[in-house]
């Protein structure tokens, strides 16, 4: 029996989820349900997992996954294979004890500030 898993995602169009689907469910032998977080952008992420809804999806310049219930080498395994789904890469992440209390809005601005902080020092350890 295929385990139960769970992803938020947001800035997706239902097409490229559905790819993402298709590939995690056979990839890991797993049945993916996943939560949209469209639309949702002022709600807390407690309140998204809470309410648990993944119709509505729509295509935004930001991306975020989000895993829920995956084992660590699952995560690299996606991490590791995420291109051959053929989809714009996401701001990825966990949920957390910390985040699970914040909107969508600032998970989304911390990630991106996050990512802007780690290419800032991959640049400078380049020029070392």
């Amino acid at each position: 029996m295929k385990k139960q898993k769970h992803v938020v995602v947001y800035g997706y169009s239902e097409e490229d989820m559905n790819k993402l689907k298709e590939f995690l469910d056979n990839k890991l032998e797993i049945n993916l349900e996943i939560i949209s977080a469209s639309g949702k952008e002022n709600i807390k992420i407690a309140d998204i997992l809470e309410i648990n809804e993944g119709s509505f999806f729509e295509d935004k310049e930001d991306k975020v996954l989000m895993f829920l219930d995956f084992l660590d080498e699952e995560i690299r395994y996606i991490l590791h294979n995420f291109s051959e789904i053929n989809i714009p890469k996401p701001l990825f992440c966990v949920l957390t004890e910390h985040n699970i209390e914040w909107t969508f809005d600032k998970l989304i601005f911390d990630l991106i500030e996050e990512r802007k902080h780690f290419e800032e020092n991959k640049k400078s350890e380049r020029s070392c």
